[in-house]
């Protein structure tokens, strides 16, 4: 009985990711990562959010998990379709991306989440990052060092977003403010923003949370979303690392800070599969990422000097029939240009 009352009064870290069957065996290395630095003072509810992952894919991420963390399938197929029905999905970016938006709806009965991509690994406990103050905020963000390292992505931040590149985050690490998302409605003025403007082939989703949460992000710092494209982090300071964009440890050798990947996927139920994977790896897949990086910042030059891009819609006004940014900005602001330390 005094066993259950204590479960009872351990704080709860909600934490979403969201992942396909395809993906399962770099989300097994995110999960045993998170589970490696989680403290046995808090019980961990790990939510995946899919289409066509089923409970036999669970069973095995679920394997030398320790009694405080549970993982948790959210089948997300239904919503989609009614979002299908709403929202006007481009050809270029599959409806996945959106799947974060769907958490402050589905789980009333949080007022905060934090939302992982799958390609990461952490380095301390995730309840450090959760635990973060957002006061009225929207989001605990990071900057984008992709971007802010770049000059090409810096000038379109700056050029087709309205976003200064000290101000643009990356949407893979997230601390929602949920309770204030549902007040605000902030999945219909998505929903409805999304159906008239066409502004974002490059980064869809991230581009739209820069834009519609301007101005209502506190800004984390760097560590919480280290990537092997940006400055390099001192190990002692890495809290989690996002092998985001090209750069896989599963794809490539020698990739900034891939020590900490394989020491997971070690003890992962996908081991084997993640080597099998990486040694079908085509020889000239690494060209090929280079290639398409280059053709990247190419659309990004593109839509930087374009006219119709949405920093120039903001001038015109007049052609902006719909905008959630004015009314979104109205509300209270809070610490929005200073970096908070955790």
């Amino acid at each position: 009985m005094l066993n259950n009352k204590k479960e009872k009064l351990k704080k709860v870290i909600p934490v979403f990711f969201s992942s396909d069957k395809n993906y399962l065996p770099y989300l097994s290395v995110a999960i045993l990562s998170l589970c490696d630095h989680a403290s046995k003072l808090n019980t961990y509810n790990i939510y995946i959010l899919s289409s066509d992952v089923d409970e036999k894919d669970i069973l095995i991420l679920r394997k030398n998990i320790p009694n405080n963390v549970c993982i948790k399938l959210v089948n997300v197929s239904k919503i989609v379709e009614k979002i299908k029905g709403e929202m006007a999905l481009r050809d270029y970016y599959t409806e996945s991306i959106y799947y974060r938006l769907f958490i402050p709806e589905l789980f009333p009965n949080f007022d905060k989440a934090v939302y992982l991509d799958s390609d990461i690994t952490l380095n301390c406990d995730i309840a450090d990052l959760f635990n973060v103050e957002l006061k009225d905020n929207l989001l605990g963000a990071i900057l984008d060092s992709t971007v802010y390292n770049d000059k090409t992505l810096t000038h379109w931040a700056r050029e087709a977003l309205d976003v200064d590149e000290h101000h643009y985050f990356n949407s893979g690490v997230l601390v929602m403010n949920t309770k204030k998302f549902r007040e605000i409605n902030i999945k219909d003025h998505f929903c409805a923003w999304v159906n008239k403007y066409d502004y974002f082939a490059i980064a869809p989703d991230q581009n739209y949370f820069n834009c519609i949460c301007k101005n209502k992000v506190v800004y984390l710092d760097e560590s919480w979303n280290a990537m092997p494209a940006g400055r390099k982090i001192e190990d002692k300071n890495l809290k989690l690392i996002h092998y985001n964009m090209f750069l896989k440890p599963w794809k490539y050798d020698n990739v900034l800070y891939e020590e900490y990947f394989w020491k997971y996927a070690e003890k992962s139920p996908y081991f084997d599969e993640i080597l099998r994977r990486k040694a079908l790896v085509p020889e000239d897949s690494l060209e090929k990422d280079l290639k398409a990086k280059k053709r990247l910042l190419e659309t990004a030059t593109m839509v930087a000097n374009s006219k119709n891009n949405y920093k120039q819609d903001l001038k015109k006004k007049t052609k902006l029939e719909y905008d959630p940014i004015s009314f979104i900005n109205s509300l209270p602001i809070h610490n929005i240009n200073d970096t908070v330390k955790i």
